[in-house]
């Protein structure tokens, strides 16, 4: 079904959230067929290129941790001391709706009889105080005063909209964070563990951080992914956290399976105050030409480390997962690489899967379009005119026919290969780069013996082929809109000339 979303739209302003939730939700069907994919769903380049390198960081030895996302401002003064009010204008901070009491006056009371009907009044007042006092979440607030006031969804709703001007309070800021950086959440974990574990320790987390920067563009996300590894060990030092950089450098390309060249470790001129001074080092490589920082890398401060009762030194390295993937598939709009359903960007295989192709529904239909692509292949040579039988079954004779006197029963391009290459969809007699999906008969074949399985019988002529229609393709509206504004070609013609008798 297809929802009218005009009509929707309008009934809401006639009749009320309530009526037209209710009388569209009605409409959903209870029944039918449940149709999934029959290719291997599409995966996004950024998680495929976390689980890789989670698996390298397992592979080297690391152990995975979850670290906290929320993060209270005192820890960033914890960690970055004097640095910390540059850092936190970078954050965004949390904040709540407050929860004062509702009053319920005689007007008020009287309102409610009048719109909702006859409830216990004194179990909405225990209600709705328990509610203030948080002893009831907002999430369950409606299910609670259905079953309490022995109300329908109706009821609860009108309730709901008499003391909307309660909840719509204004949100009160709290001293709560979202991690913009891991190493906010490491000191807590580190100094945790501690407490059960001794070092050395080898721990790794891959997750989100959150900037609250300015604008979202082509180089900047307000969130993306860190991937970041720590090493508690009180043997540390500069060589050690060298080599073992270097070490997870090439896992990562191992397990991404690409090369950077020139990998170069540069000394930060302005140390960020969680490090060590002068103790903070920036990965550059060179990839196809272009130098890129990467990652980050160094020791805590003992400053820092002394504030969570951590007496041992710690390396850490963290890349941004994003920039690397972006540094794999040269795509230079961020947005692009991980919002990549707000820009329609299809790769090949992509366009490859959006092409409707027919296809038999029953066995049947497979089997004899199977015999049928065979016997063409057979026949492709024979030269008119014949008309010869070539199957047959309790359900149906198939004849091929050649009406012209010295004209082979295919024509030439019966057997052109279909590709998407760079976008384009083209057709060749030989192999070519891109996602191949098949050829001209296997379409033709199929989409005769899908139609045969519906009960269409008689002649099936395929002369001049001019477009993707004649060898039964299609390319869906939306795609086709975009394959037009990108200059994208479809080129899919010549002489086929195949007939087949159905009875």
């Amino acid at each position: 079904m297809k929802f009218h979303l005009r009509k929707v739209l309008e009934d809401l302003e006639k009749d009320g959230f309530e009526r037209t939730w209710e009388k569209y939700s009605s409409l959903m069907p209870k029944d039918g067929k449940i149709n999934l994919p029959k290719e291997k769903g599409i995966s996004h380049s950024v998680i495929d290129a976390l689980i890789r390198i989670r698996e390298g960081f397992l592979d080297l030895g690391f152990e995975e941790v979850i670290n906290p996302i929320i993060v209270d401002e005192s820890e960033v003064y914890k960690q970055y001391g004097p640095e910390a009010p540059i850092i936190l204008d970078r954050v965004f901070y949390l904040a709540g709706l407050p929860r004062p009491d509702i009053g319920l006056d005689k007007e008020t009371i009287n309102k409610i009889r009048k719109e909702v009907g006859e409830i216990n009044i004194e179990e909405l007042r225990k209600i709705l105080r328990e509610y203030r006092e948080r002893k009831i979440e907002a999430d369950d607030l409606i299910e609670i005063m259905k079953e309490k006031l022995e109300i329908d969804d109706h009821q609860a709703l009108k309730l709901l909209d008499i003391f909307k001007d309660f909840f719509r309070l204004k949100p009160e800021p709290t001293s709560l964070t979202l991690r913009s950086h891991m190493t906010g959440a490491w000191f807590m974990t580190i100094s945790e563990i501690l407490e059960y574990k001794e070092p050395p320790l080898y721990l790794f987390s891959i997750d989100w951080v959150f900037r609250r920067e300015q604008k979202e563009d082509e180089s900047h996300l307000r969130y993306y992914h860190s991937a970041s590894v720590v090493v508690v060990d009180p043997e540390l030092n500069e060589r050690y956290a060298f080599e073992i950089t270097k070490k997870i450098l090439e896992k990562v390309q191992e397990k991404l399976n690409i090369k950077f060249k020139d990998i170069e470790f540069r000394k930060r001129r302005d140390t960020a105050r969680y490090y060590a001074k002068d103790k903070e080092w920036e990965v550059y490589v060179d990839f196809k030409g272009k130098k890129y920082e990467i990652g980050t890398f160094g020791f805590y401060s003992p400053i820092s480390l002394a504030r969570y009762s951590i007496p041992y030194p710690i390396y850490n390295f963290g890349m941004g997962l994003e920039r690397i993937v972006q540094i794999i598939t040269g795509i230079e709009d961020i947005r692009k690489l991980v919002f990549r359903h707000r820009y329609f960007e299809p790769t090949d295989e992509e366009i490859a899967r959006l092409i409707r192709k027919p296809e038999p529904k029953t066995e049947w239909g497979k089997k004899l379009a199977n015999i049928l692509i065979t016997k063409v292949e057979e026949y492709k040579d024979r030269v008119g005119p014949f008309k010869e039988l070539v199957y047959e079954d309790d359900k149906v004779k198939v004849h091929f026919l050649e009406p012209d006197e010295g004209k082979k029963f295919a024509g030439p391009a019966t057997f052109n290969r279909v590709y998407v290459q760079d976008g384009n969809i083209i057709s060749s007699t030989k192999e070519e780069k891109g996602v191949y999906l098949g050829r001209y008969v296997d379409f033709i074949i199929k989409g005769i013996v899908s139609e045969v399985e519906e009960g269409k019988k008689g002649y099936f002529k395929t002369r001049w082929v001019e477009g993707l229609s004649d060898i039964c393709l299609e390319v869906p509206s939306k795609l086709l809109k975009w394959l037009n504004e990108k200059g994208k070609k479809i080129q899919i013609q010549g002489p086929v000339f195949l007939d087949i008798l159905v009875e």
